[in-house]
């Protein structure tokens, strides 16, 4: 099971279902799509977009400068009824037209990560009305597509996985928008799965393990075929995410059905999994727990199938309370756990973008809590002391746990996945993201800081100021490079930082814009620090890392 330390709830997920109008949306549909194709064929001065792959012809959306949007586009039939808990149905045949103008229902979900977001806001005194969640149906396997009007380009294309803890988030929330980086010469794809017990439930009689990883993998076959059609590069995805999101990629990139198949990972804030894997059997145990509280002890798991999913919901509150849904080893999608693999150094050649944010815990720590509470468990009294000064003597304890929680679950497991993708001969670039907004100092650099900066999409109601700008062209100019060769350090027309002929010729860096080298991970621990300024130094927590690791296995001997 997972340590201590892990905050269960703590990113994205949503208010109770709204099964009437799901329903009306898709019976309305057809109706849609007749009345866009009229419309087109009418009126030349409101024609939309248009791209066909595989059959199927998508009508999108005309965005400013030149971006286009493909939404709510389905790769799976919907995993209702007998489908639910099962192998995703890939979509293989035509559909004929599909109206791609509007975004479907996110994945069924509880109401925590919008009060995630609320109480965020209210930290910080904003007015948590201004931000608002879905509609949630289990017809929900559906992706979107940015892009720019050139179809004949070959972009490079990011395919980015929205966090939440596996219980909820959705594939467009507002931080997660395209259209920035698609105007910059990115094709962006996001991606909905199912979520909770709908895809990350376990028991004896279920015909697959981890659902929602298996339609992680429906939709990057589906873009793997189908995204040259919208503009984009078959050989350049990259698959991204935060926090569970980045978790889920990482457990990508290492699923068989997926060798070979993605040109790098970007993984934000999800160091946990490096360190702590689920036991199959205790998930099963919740399966069976789950039945029989529906059932009774004559219950039988494909029973389960028709309780309605609203009610499957309240008892996941219940019945789960507590428990993290994530992958589980399994011989088809994870036959070996991410923590076995990274410890028997037989980790797949990655090109990593690897990070997290310095205050990642801060807004978890409950009123009340101490040091010791942190430290009991990990750590043997005796390193007590130098524990806290390593953490910074003259800060507060709050920000001493706030440092060590953060550190023991982000910062120091992806720096050890980080170690071990340089040694398997890959590259890791490695980031620690400091931040602070203006107004909000209560929350500090906090888990999901980042996202607005890495898409360009700053919400109205964050205070946004110059330095913010500069950080935000400076990290999507990173990720642009990244996502087009390999490397940070990269432009565009291929030219490296170390003048490879083959890539073009002469030698360039970072400095053309004013931005720091970011150099791969190695034994000089070197990482890009985003603050007010930008720069390239030893990782503020390495020294720290190596003490509590040091500490740790002390504590293990004995």
């Amino acid at each position: 099971m997972k340590s201590s330390l892990v905050n269960h709830n703590f990113l994205h997920s949503l208010s109770p279902p709204q099964w009437l109008a799901s329903l009306g949306k898709r019976l309305l549909r057809p109706l849609i799509i007749l009345w866009v194709v009229v419309l087109v064929s009418c009126d030349s001065a409101t024609q939309q977009p248009l791209v066909e792959a595989s059959g199927t012809r998508y009508l999108g959306n005309e965005q400013d400068s030149g971006v286009q949007a493909f939404l709510g586009i389905p790769f799976a039939e919907p995993p209702v009824n007998e489908l639910r808990w099962e192998r995703p149905v890939p979509i293989e045949s035509s559909l004929g037209e599909v109206d791609a103008t509007q975004f479907m229902p996110a994945c069924m979900q509880t109401g925590s990560g919008l009060a995630w977001y609320h109480g965020m806001m209210s930290r910080v005194g904003v007015d948590p009305s201004l931000m608002e969640g879905p509609e949630y149906s289990e017809d929900c396997l559906y992706l979107n597509v940015w892009t720019t009007g050139d179809h004949s380009e070959s972009k490079p294309v990011l395919v980015f996985i929205h966090g939440g803890s596996n219980t909820g988030g959705w594939s467009y929330e507002p931080n997660y928008h395209g259209h920035a980086l698609a105007e910059r010469g990115v094709v962006v794809v996001t991606v909905a799965y199912r979520l909770g017990i709908f895809g990350w439930l376990s028991h004896p009689d279920m015909a697959i393990r981890n659902p929602g990883l298996h339609d992680l993998i429906v939709a990057l076959d589906w873009i793997n075929a189908n995204i040259g059609a919208f503009g984009g590069d078959p050989n350049r995805i990259v698959v991204s995410g935060e926090s569970a999101g980045a978790d889920n990629a990482l457990h990508l990139a290492l699923a068989p059905a997926m060798a070979n198949k993605l040109a790098g990972v970007i993984h934000q804030s999800a160091g946990w999994s490096v360190t702590s894997t689920l036991n199959p059997e205790d998930g099963f145990a919740l399966g069976e727990a789950l039945v029989a509280h529906h059932l009774g002890a004559d219950g039988t798991f494909d029973d389960l199938k028709r309780i309605p999913a609203t009610e499957l919901l309240d008892s996941q509150l219940d019945v789960f309370s507590g428990h993290y849904f994530s992958p589980i080893p399994d011989p088809e999608t994870l036959p070996v756990s991410l923590e076995e693999t990274v410890a028997g150094d037989s980790l797949p050649v990655l090109n990593l973008i690897i990070g997290s944010n310095r205050n990642e815990s801060l807004m978890y720590i409950p009123e009340g809590a101490e040091l010791t509470d942190y430290l009991e468990g990990y750590f043997p009294p005796e390193n007590w002391e130098d524990i806290k000064g390593m953490l910074g003597a003259d800060l507060s304890e709050l920000a001493q746990m706030d440092r060590l929680r953060s550190a023991v679950q982000y910062t120091c497991p992806s720096l050890l996945l980080a170690q071990a993708a340089q040694e398997a001969g890959g590259a890791a670039y490695v980031y620690r993201f400091d931040r602070v907004r203006e107004g909000f100092e209560a929350i500090g650099a906090y888990h999901g800081a980042e996202l607005p900066y890495v898409f360009d999409t700053h919400d109205p109601w964050m205070p946004t100021n110059a330095i913010d700008h500069q950080i935000t062209d400076a990290l999507v100019d990173y990720w642009i490079a990244f996502l087009t060769t390999g490397s940070p350090n990269e432009s565009q027309s291929g030219r490296t930082e170390t003048g490879d002929p083959e890539m073009g010729g002469s030698e360039i860096n970072s400095a053309e814009k004013g931005r720091a080298m970011w150099s791969a991970w190695s034994q000089q621990q070197q990482a890009l620090v985003i603050a007010d300024e930008i720069s390239t130094q030893t990782h503020p927590d390495a020294a720290l890392c190596e003490f509590l690791d040091a500490a740790r296995v002390a504590s293990a001997r004995h």
